[in-house]
């Protein structure tokens, strides 16, 4: 983020600090700032004076000593959002934002906290507005630093570069919900290994809009591990045949680090390995998700064994590879076909062929397993994910040479596509034909 395209304004009771910014042809000016609070309702009304001659965004902070609390929910007025990315218009009225103190803060009182009132220009919107992320990857393997930026706009299909030379990203929520599948879900797998229980996310994240593509690989590492070769079609497709090693780890194929150094004892990776070289031109904390957050992103606020509303009802497996054949690409509709060159209609799909879950993100079931950061035993008593609540769980955390695959693949019947369904590789392999790849998360 560019700070030279923000101003700000910092309110404490009624004192006030405003700052004008202005850029080429275009100026803004954010004045006379005062902060009240009914001390009945506890609504915190902001107002604020904008002058100028372009529309801005213009976001709510909150701070107490000094230190950001997570941002407003309850706001409304002249104030941009996720939920509302309202453009606000310079003019000579008040402007006003109000925040539902108790809603947002219910066991916290409001009297020490100051309000950061803070207006942005267009081109470059903040996170709390704008939902997705995008790193530009157009640079290539050369390349020292990859910029990124915030977008309000779900990234265009008909564009290839949000699948080639970008990488997207949506923002997801903090929150709870049950990880698992209920007992009596067609499917659903035996020895308690998707025993359904509460899980709480204490901290947003983000994740690939897309599975990774071989296109977007390359212009991270320069090379080309897909199994599939096909000229035509590589570019948009996932990335595949490719090692948890090879990830998060170093380049090669079987390179680990000591378990005192990798996950879940550290988050660090290890250097060689893609998220290395992410981490390293972006400064963002790039990884795989954890289990409990991709299925959590995969659900997208649905209960059901897949997240399109439909539900698994019939026991035969051709008949459900049929039905979720209209949302995912699985072994009903891709043939399961191994052969090294392959064209659209068979093998991996070219990623973001099917509609989106309810937050934006494409082929959560089916396509290639997705590796996630968790170690799995298989011990089925150790590999049960139990029935009682977690907060941020990591996984298992005993030695093993294992780790959890999510979503099922082009090979997997629709079963095995669930959003509870569980798959077990080996992390130095990738299961030798094209069954594996990943998405892309940033861990705060």
């Amino acid at each position: 983020m560019n700070d030279r395209n923000k101003i700000r304004s910092i309110v404490a009771g009624l004192s006030m600090c405003a700052v004008s910014f202005a850029a080429g042809q275009a100026s803004v000016n954010l004045s006379d700032a005062s902060l009240t609070q009914n001390s009945g309702t506890r609504i915190v009304e902001v107002s604020y004076k904008l002058t100028g001659d372009t529309p801005v965004y213009v976001t709510l902070g909150i701070e107490t000593n000094g230190v950001a609390i997570p941002d407003p929910v309850s706001v409304w007025g002249d104030v941009s959002t996720e939920r509302n990315p309202a453009v606000i218009e310079p003019g000579d009225a008040t402007r006003k934002i109000y925040w539902q103190a108790k809603k947002d803060w219910p066991s916290n009182l409001t009297t020490q906290a100051r309000a950061v009132v803070t207006a942005w220009f267009t081109n470059d919107p903040p996170a709390s507005v704008a939902p997705y992320l995008v790193v530009d990857l157009s640079g290539g393997p050369a390349a020292t630093s990859y910029p990124t930026r915030y977008s309000t706009a779900a990234p265009v299909l008909s564009d290839e570069t949000c699948k080639t030379t970008e990488l997207w990203l949506r923002r997801i929520p903090a929150g709870t919900y049950a990880m698992g599948a209920p007992t009596g879900e067609i499917g659903r797998e035996p020895y308690g290994k998707e025993t359904a229980h509460p899980v709480t996310l204490t901290s947003e994240f983000y994740i690939g809009v897309f599975e990774t593509t071989q296109q977007q690989w390359y212009q991270v590492m320069g090379t080309k591990p897909s199994w599939n070769t096909n000229l035509t079609y590589w570019a948009s497709r996932p990335v595949e045949y490719i090692s948890w090693c090879q990830i998060r780890e170093g380049a090669a194929l079987n390179s680990i680090r000591a378990d005192a150094q990798t996950w879940p004892a550290s988050d660090s990776v290890g250097e060689g390995s893609f998220m290395y070289a992410l981490r390293q031109r972006t400064g963002l904390k790039f990884d795989l998700p954890t289990e409990a957050q991709w299925e959590y992103a995969c659900r997208s606020g649905t209960t059901g064994a897949w997240n399109n509303g439909t539900t698994i009802t019939n026991a035969s497996q051709d008949a459900n590879m049929t039905l979720l054949g209209r949302y995912g690409w699985n072994n009903g509709n891709s043939s399961g076909n191994e052969s090294r060159n392959l064209d659209a209609t068979q093998g991996s799909a070219i990623v973001g062929s099917y509609q989106p879950n309810d937050w934006g993100l494409y082929d959560m079931h089916g396509n290639v397993i997705e590796w996630c950061l968790d170690r799995v035993s298989t011990t089925a008593a150790l590999n049960d994910l139990g029935s009682s609540a977690a907060t941020d769980p990591k996984g298992y955390d005993g030695a093993t040479s294992y780790r959890i695959g999510r979503g099922g693949g082009n090979r997997d019947a629709a079963n095995c596509c669930r959003a509870g369904f569980r798959s077990i590789g080996i992390k130095t392999l990738s299961d030798i034909h094209p069954r594996f790849g990943f998405r892309i998360a940033i861990q705060q």
